[in-house]
């Protein structure tokens, strides 16, 4: 079992391995990235564009307007402060009054800040180059604005009047998010024929210097089954592994749901969200179509925005309305997990070595860590630590029992060091008859060689569910506990020579080593503590980079187990019966 055990040691050490390089996608190189020419499609509450007044004859030109001559329009709420522009009647910026940029809390989030297309922008294809064109003519205010309520109307050259209702007030009877926008657009034909198809942006957010592999900077798109995620590696030139793989740059890239239209599509980072979704059947027509574009920002840095067309069916006057819902805000649990339509896969949580998925898992250790936060409110500015510390501890009380089992079974397979080694030494010209000598030693000790994994097995997906769910937890962002700032980043304490010096993975290791040492091992075989020193390694390494509040747990387990160990290290030792030699006839 010696041999077993060692084989087993390194299929994990290669699978942790794995888990570091595969799931982890590459950075793509700075540079400006292609202009964007397009973007995707939202949907809207149902709200009701209001009448409008005739309209200037600048608006009715469908001429752009200049960026620098535009004419703003804020409406507000307790959480958001959405800036309009009259350039293409859509969203310049929207100010996340509650969330704060950075850890020193002097200014706050900026949905679509340095990106030159609006949120929320409409867009038409044009008919002879297939090519999408953003609307940038004037709109005009109607009378009647409120400070949370807008209605902006404009038009096309061709005469269509475009109507475009602004809303942060919640319908009557709906539960109240006051991360989201309903909107409404309705398109009005001045001939004879139905009005043409808008597509609509759903702006962009910046990289986050925690996703420094943008592997949460993404758009997403979901029609009620599969989710498909377009990333930056699109638009970066790729060699693939060993040519596996090898793409070049697209300048941009389609996405069509032809079978059946899509629910909603959100462009996002690692801890903010921007969801088109439209609410109700008429609004999302038969089929969707998505452009996604990368955005070029200051600095070489590149963001996702995308364009989307619903094609809602025509009313009986030939216009087209498209209504639906913004939710500009926070990827938390609790509050996208109540938005409806499946809108909780924005929290992206990625899957180990790229397919096996631990999202059920993340989602309940997510709800759990709610909770026991919100017991633990009252403590303060480190309530988030806490609340860490003590599911750590609810953790290690539930698993109690299975490192009982798995430090037993260690226990009795270390007193077999000895016999098990006699034997093969005895056999080891006849691997079949040592093969049943271990077993028949195995039978009458009543001892299983395999018990040993079930708490391993137990605790794995709890430890990848944490891994994966820590990485994009809001919850957890600008949150200290002790020397740590962030708890949804390193806790770096200084520089030294540019590299960060992160003192929780060093503790991590060091209560990892220490545990290891104090639990007994199965065997005296130096290959099996060679693996172990391996680990000890191994998960600081991998976990070096990571958020904190990952590492936090980790040391507290380590810490845990070994107080489990020292309260048991007085049980009864285990009595090896030797086996019983065969009796000769005769």
């Amino acid at each position: 079992m010696d041999r077993k055990n060692f084989f087993l040691g390194m299929a994990c050490i290669v699978g942790a391995f794995a888990l570091f390089f595969l799931t982890k996608p590459a950075t793509p190189p700075p540079g400006a990235a292609p202009a964007p020419s397009a973007a995707v499609a939202p949907v809207a509450p149902a709200l009701v564009a209001k009448p409008a007044t005739t309209l200037p004859a600048s608006a009715q030109s469908g001429r752009p307007v200049a960026r620098e001559s535009a004419k703003s329009f804020v409406i507000e709420n307790e959480h958001l402060k959405v800036t309009l522009t009259d350039r293409g009647g859509a969203i310049r910026e929207i100010r996340l009054k509650k969330e704060f940029a950075d850890v020193n809390k002097q200014g706050v989030v900026i949905f679509n800040a340095g990106n030159d297309e609006s949120a929320l922008a409409l867009a038409v294809k044009n008919p002879v180059s297939g090519k999408l064109e953003t609307l940038l003519s004037e709109f005009v205010a109607q009378p009647g604005a409120t400070a949370d309520t807008i209605t902006l109307v404009g038009g096309l050259a061709d005469g269509t009047r475009i109507e475009r209702t602004f809303t942060l007030t919640a319908k009557a009877g709906a539960a109240v998010e006051p991360y989201s926008l309903g909107f409404v657009t309705k398109v009005i034909p001045s001939a004879g024929k139905p009005a043409a198809s808008v597509w609509v942006s759903t702006g962009c957010w910046q990289p986050t210097e925690g996703d420094s592999a943008n592997q949460f900077l993404s758009v997403l798109a979901y029609d009620g089954e599969d989710l498909t995620r377009v990333g930056l590696d699109v638009f970066t030139d790729s060699s693939g592994f060993f040519g596996l793989g090898a793409h070049k740059a697209q300048a941009d890239h389609a996405v069509a749901s032809v079978a059946k239209p899509l629910l909603w599509v959100a462009s996002g980072n690692q801890f903010f969200s921007s969801i088109v979704h439209p609410v109700d059947a008429s609004a999302r027509g038969a089929r969707t179509e998505v452009l996604v574009l990368p955005v070029g920002f200051e600095g070489g840095k590149r963001g996702l925005q995308a364009f989307a067309s619903w094609e809602p069916v025509p009313a009986a006057d030939l216009s087209r309305t498209f209504a639906g819902e913004f939710f500009v805000g926070p990827k938390e649990y609790a509050r996208v997990a109540a938005l409806p339509d499946g809108q909780v896969a924005v929290l992206q949580f990625s899957k180990l070595l790229g397919f096996i998925s631990f999202g059920a898992v993340c989602k309940l250790l997510l709800a759990i860590l709610g909770g026991v936060h919100w017991l633990l409110e009252w403590s303060g500015a480190w309530s988030w630590g806490w609340a860490i510390v003590l599911l750590t501890c609810l953790i290690k009380v539930i698993t109690w029992p299975l490192t009982s089992i798995q430090m037993k079974a260690a226990k009795k397979m270390q007193k077999f060091a000895k016999p098990m080694q006699d034997i093969r030494e005895k056999h080891k010209d006849n691997p079949e008859k040592m093969q049943k000598e271990l077993m028949k030693l195995y039978t009458e000790n009543k001892i299983n060689p395999f018990a040993g994994c079930l708490p391993i097995l137990i605790q794995m997906p709890i430890f990848f569910g944490l891994y994966t769910a820590f990485q994009t937890t809001v919850e957890l962002r600008l949150h200290s506990f002790l020397w740590i700032a962030d708890l949804s980043a390193p806790d770096t304490i200084f520089h030294l020579g540019g590299f960060p010096v992160n003192l929780l993975p060093v503790l991590m290791g060091v209560t990892m080593w220490l545990s290891m040492r104090m639990s007994p091992q199965p065997s005296g075989d130096g290959s099996q503590k060679m693996i172990f020193l391996m680990m000890t390694l191994l998960f600081p390494v991998i976990c070096y980079p990571m958020a904190s509040a990952l590492t936090l747990y980790m040391t507290i387990q380590n810490l845990l187990t070994m107080l489990q160990t020292w309260l048991t290290k007085d049980e009864p030792d285990v009595e090896v019966i030797a086996p019983a030699p065969k009796k000769v006839k005769g």
